[in-house]
């Protein structure tokens, strides 16, 4: 189970929902702490095995405005790349297949390059 500082968990154990906030290494194995307010001693973190954990909702951060018009100027990119593809298979004698698979191609690159980076700089889960 893949888990980040933020998402919403529900412990099993006593169906108390909390918040994770960490995890420990320990002898026996890997816990989880888990914030949980309103418990019989008032607010308490406590170790749970990631096992007893059911993932209630993740955290997410919203989208910020730079990261709007960045992904706008990727698609725009992607869209020239697909064109420029296009251009290029046809000045060389393709046919529409060829042409229409050229700007798959370049549009799918831009794409997937924006996607990675994205997905390398997002939040950090862990494996528990």
């Amino acid at each position: 189970m893949h888990l980040g500082i933020g998402d919403v968990v529900r412990d099993r154990s006593d169906m108390a929902v909390g918040i994770v906030v960490g995890v420990t290494s320990r002898a026996t194995g890997n816990r989880v702490a888990i914030y949980v307010s309103g418990d019989v001693s008032g607010n308490a973190v406590r170790l749970s095995e990631p096992y007893d954990l059911d993932l209630l909702a993740r955290h997410t951060r919203r989208v910020s405005t730079g990261r709007r018009v960045l992904a706008l100027v990727v698609i725009v990119l992607a869209v020239l790349a697909a064109f420029y593809g296009c251009l290029s298979a046809h000045a060389l004698g393709a046919d529409w297949l060829l042409m229409f698979l050229s700007g798959l191609g370049g549009f799918t690159a831009v794409l997937t390059a924006y996607q990675w980076c994205t997905r390398l700089t997002g939040p950090r889960r862990f494996r528990v």
